[in-house]
C-alpha cells in the first residue's frame, strides 16, 4: 500500500477527539446499602465516591464494642476531646471501619476509628457513625487490618505496638510472624516485649508520655528492674521524663546502675629518705633499704629481727636453712 506524501506547502490533515462533557459540579457520593431515614439527621462528609460493592452502614455508638485485639493502647483525655470537637465542628469525614460481632448478633467490632466512637459517648457528638461493615474478616485479621491504618497515619506509639504484639503472641501468632509481618527486626522485636516485663508504675508514667517511652527506653528500664528493683526504676524513669534528657542518658544511667564502678580506696602511706637509705610504706607493704654503719649492725639487726618475728611467716625452707 502506498503512502500519500505531503506537497510542499501543505498542511497535514487535524485529528479531531472528541471531549467528553465536563462540568464544574461536584459530584454527590453514593451511600450504598444505606438508607435515609438512617442517613436523616447524620452530620458527616464523604468526599469521595463510596464503591458500590462495600458495604456501608450508619451504626449507633452505642452498639460498637472494643476489639480484644486492638493495634492501639493509648488514648489520653485530650486525645479523645479533640476528635469530639474536630466531629462537632466538621463532620465525619471518613467512615469507620467494623466487622459483625460473632457472639452479639446486632453488635459490631471496631476494627479502626475506636478514638470517633469513644469521642460521641464520652461528649455526646453524634448518636451515629457510617461504618463499613468487612464480612469475612476474623478477629485478628480485623486487628490487622486496624495496625495498618494507623501505622499509615501514624497515630501509633511504641507503646501500642508492644502491647498488640503481644495480644497477638497470646492468642496465637508467633513473634517471627508478627516480626514479618510488621517489618521489625528480631532485635526491635526483643525491645518491644521488654514492656511487659515493666511493672505498672512504670507503665503508668509511659502512658502519659507515650512518645518518650519508646522501646528503646522499656528495655533499658526493664533491665534496670531486673537487677535493681522498684524504686531506682521508678526514680530514674522520673528524672527521664522531668529533665527531658536522652535515650543515651538513660542508657549510661542504667549502666552505671546495673554495674557501678569501683573505685580502689586510696590507702595512706609515706617515704622516708635519709642519707644512708630509704623507708617506704605503702597500705600494708613495708620497704627498707639502709646502710649501717659497722658498730650499729649487731644491734640494729637484733631489733629488726624481733620485728620481724612479730609479723614475718617463715617459709618451710627456710625453717630447715635456719636448723642446719
Amino acid at each position: 500500500m502506498k503512502q500519500r506524501t505531503l506537497r510542499a506547502n501543505e498542511e497535514k490533515p487535524e485529528l479531531r477527539i472528541p471531549f467528553p462533557q465536563f462540568s464544574n459540579k461536584p459530584r454527590q457520593p453514593s451511600l450504598e446499602r444505606v438508607n435515609d431515614d438512617e442517613v436523616d439527621g447524620l452530620m458527616m462528609t464523604i468526599p469521595v465516591e463510596l464503591d458500590s460493592m462495600r458495604k456501608m452502614k450508619v451504626i449507633d455508638v452505642q452498639l460498637i464494642d472494643p476489639n480484644p485485639l486492638a493495634p492501639r493502647e493509648v488514648y489520653t483525655p485530650q486525645m479523645i476531646q479533640e476528635r469530639a470537637e474536630g466531629l462537632r465542628s466538621q463532620g465525619q469525614h471518613d467512615p469507620i471501619h467494623v466487622i459483625t460481632n460473632p457472639e452479639s448478633p446486632g453488635r459490631f467490632i471496631i476494627c479502626d476509628g475506636w478514638t470517633r466512637v469513644q469521642a460521641c459517648r464520652e461528649h455526646k457528638v453524634l448518636d451515629s457513625l457510617l461504618a463499613e461493615v468487612h464480612d469475612g474478616l476474623s478477629l485478628r485479621d480485623s486487628a490487622w487490618f486496624g495496625y495498618e491504618q494507623n501505622e499509615g497515619r501514624a497515630q501509633q506509639c511504641d507503646l501500642d505496638r508492644a502491647f498488640f504484639y503481644d495480644k497477638l503472641i497470646v492468642s496465637g501468632e508467633s513473634a517471627a510472624e508478627i516480626a514479618r509481618r510488621a517489618k521489625v527486626s528480631k532485635t526491635m522485636m526483643s525491645f518491644y516485649r521488654a514492656y511487659a516485663k515493666l511493672p505498672n508504675e512504670i507503665l503508668d508514667i509511659a502512658r502519659q508520655h507515650p512518645q518518650k517511652f519508646g522501646a528503646t527506653e522499656a528495655y533499658q528500664l526493664s533491665r534496670l528492674f531486673e537487677k535493681c528493683g522498684l524504686h531506682k526504676t521508678v526514680i530514674l524513669a522520673g528524672r527521664y521524663v522531668a529533665e527531658g534528657q536522652t535515650v543515651r542518658w538513660l542508657t549510661n544511667q542504667v549502666q552505671a546502675l546495673i554495674s557501678p564502678v569501683v573505685q580502689k580506696a586510696r590507702t595512706a602511706g609515706k617515704t622516708v629518705r635519709y642519707k644512708n637509705g630509704v623507708y617506704k610504706q605503702r597500705g600494708d607493704s613495708f620497704e627498707l633499704a639502709i646502710t649501717v654503719q659497722a658498730e650499729y649492725r649487731e644491734v640494729f639487726a637484733q631489733g629488726l629481727e624481733k620485728l620481724l618475728d612479730m609479723v614475718a611467716v617463715q617459709t618451710v625452707e627456710d625453717s630447715a636453712s635456719s636448723g642446719e
